[in-house]
């Protein structure tokens, strides 16, 4: 893969050269003229073009490099999803990377260049289903995350996803539960576990929302959104349990 990325780096680099190279052919009748002009040619190409040219060739190069995905980030890329086949890692990974800088047209397409190596991508759904997400079409979002879950009964971020759209149509029993198995399965995410924190806020279970939500701030301890939330969490249970006391 990576000796086919250099090759089309050449190929383009090559070819925008030949594509500017000035046509030696002169005009017999006319050498005088012919010579005038080539003089003027090289003067224009010299202190005109040459800049143009050398940025349009750089470009071309930019442009291959970020074709060629180096043999140690596909490596990197099977290792992190899981994934056997080098071809399915490296479109999982250019998908996830594409979703990360939210162009979500090109990680919806990476993601389905992935299914159609393996219609049992567990990731590749999880992707399709948070570029729908990110898009708001929710109907087509759960279906994904489902369908993701079927392939591989582990993809946490598949269950992160249901549990965002259970939160969000306050669904928040099926919110929890789906949340509970994303963290479960990944305890390194600090948004999860503020999902799952916020879910507890709403059905009233503020010892639990305060554990969740002081787990995220451990996680992440620059955020200053987790670390209000904790605190909320933190005095409803403080007045919860002041107001039980009472009783």
């Amino acid at each position: 893969m990576l000796e086919i990325g250099i090759i089309i780096c050449f190929a383009i680099v090559l070819f925008l050269i030949l594509h500017n190279f000035p046509n030696t052919k002169e005009d017999k009748t006319g050498a005088e003229m012919s010579e005038k002009k080539s003089t003027n040619f090289w003067k224009k190409l010299s202190f005109g073009k040459k800049k143009n040219n050398s940025d349009a060739i750089q470009k071309a190069i930019d442009a291959a490099k970020e074709m060629i995905i180096p043999p140690s980030e596909t490596e990197n890329a099977q290792v992190k999803f899981k994934e056997d086949d080098p071809e399915i890692a490296k479109f999982l990974f250019e998908a996830d990377s594409a979703l990360e800088k939210s162009d979500l047209r090109e990680a919806e397409e990476k993601a389905i260049d992935a299914v159609s190596k393996n219609k049992k991508c567990g990731k590749a759904y999880e992707i399709i289903g948070n570029v729908a997400l990110q898009r708001g079409a929710f109907d087509e979002a759960k279906q994904s995350f489902k369908t993701s879950i079927k392939c591989n009964p582990e993809m946490g971020g598949a269950y992160f996803g249901l549990g965002q759209i259970d939160l969000k149509n306050e669904n928040f029993t099926e919110a929890i539960e789906n949340l509970q198995r994303a963290v479960a399965l990944d305890r390194s995410k600090a948004d999860w576990y503020c999902e799952l924190g916020k879910a507890y806020m709403e059905v009233r279970q503020f010892a639990k929302a305060a554990k969740a939500l002081k787990r995220a701030t451990s996680l992440d301890i620059d955020n200053k959104r987790y670390k209000e939330l904790a605190a909320e969490a933190e005095e409803k249970q403080r007045a919860h349990a002041a107001a039980f006391r009472m009783k």
